[in-house]
Order: C-alpha cells, then structure tokens, then sequence
C-alpha cells in the first residue's frame, strides 16, 4: 500500500512537471519506450528490483543506456528515484504515469481480443464504437487468442462485451444442465 502511494506521488510529480515544462508528449513516449524495455528485458528489469547491486552502477548504467535516448526530465526521475533507494518501484511509477496521463487527457483503455488479426477500417469502427459507448478518447489494443473459437471480446475500461463463440458455448452448455 505504502509503494503504491509513492508511485503515485512520482508519477504525478512527473505529470505535473511535463505539464508545466510542455513536454507531456515526449515524456509520455519516454515512459512507453521504458514500459517496452521492461517488459523485453527481465536484466533491465531486474537490475531495478535488486538491492544487492550498488546505488553508483545503477546510476551509471542508467546513464548509458537512456541518457541520450530520454528526455531529462524523464532520466532526472529514473535517477532521483535510484538516489533515494525506490528504484524497485520504477515499473509501477510507469505504469502510474499512464494511468495518469491517460485520466489527464481523458483516453480510456481498451481491449479487443479475436481469433485473427483485424484490418485497418474493422479497428477504426470498433475504436469509434468504443468512444461512442464511453464518451473518451480511446487507446485500442489488440490481442489475438486462438481459443476463443470465432467472435470477439471487447473491454473498454471496466466494461466488458463477451462476443465470443467459446462463451454462447458455455452458457448453451449451462443452459442445457439446467433444464
């Protein structure tokens, strides 16, 4: 509890300085470059999770792998954050931040998982979809899973639209113990 409120605390201090500074949009493509890194790279991800390697390689790997490749804000944070021994908590100040930025420009998330990979003009009309049911800007990830059978599933936000083959299956099957 006490990690998530300092994450929150980062991550809205970088907002607010990415606001003020009219670097919003660099810092946010900065935080989903490190999102990106993490997710790759268990090493990267790891040397920030583990308290046996010392402050100063930390500081001057961090150094070398994003000093020219992130804006300074965004490098001031990450070492800030290495310097008063929180830097365990980098991946949930990044996760944060996107929440955050995403509640700043009101965008909500969603989801749409298929059995194929959809087209440009099937997309567009689901994101429009998505934002007339919503009434925010919309961020439409896909995913593709094979085990749904046919359909579709569409989360945006909390909400969930279950379309798929695999479901009308199971509440067929329910439908035909229950009776």
């Amino acid at each position: 509890m006490n990690n998530s409120r300092a994450s929150e605390r980062y991550a809205k201090s970088l907002l607010t300085l990415s606001i003020d500074e009219n670097l919003l949009s660099d810092v946010k493509s900065d935080i989903d470059m490190l999102m990106q890194i993490f997710s790759k790279s268990r090493e990267i991800s790891n040397l920030y999770v583990n308290p046996i390697i010392p402050i100063y390689h930390k500081v001057e790997i961090s150094k070398q792998l994003f000093e020219n490749k992130i804006n300074k804000l965004t490098l001031n944070l990450l070492l800030n954050v290495i310097y008063r021994k929180r830097d365990s908590l980098i991946e949930s100040i990044c996760l944060k931040f996107i929440e955050l930025y995403n509640l700043y420009k009101n965008i909500v998330e969603s989801n749409i998982t298929t059995t194929i990979k959809l087209d440009v003009i099937t997309l567009d009309y689901i994101k429009s979809f998505a934002e007339k049911v919503s009434n925010k800007k919309v961020s439409l990830i896909e995913n593709i899973d094979e085990n749904i059978i046919g359909g579709f599933n569409l989360k945006i936000g909390d909400k969930m639209y279950d379309c798929t083959v695999s479901n009308k299956i199971n509440e067929l099957k329910k439908q035909l113990i229950n009776n």
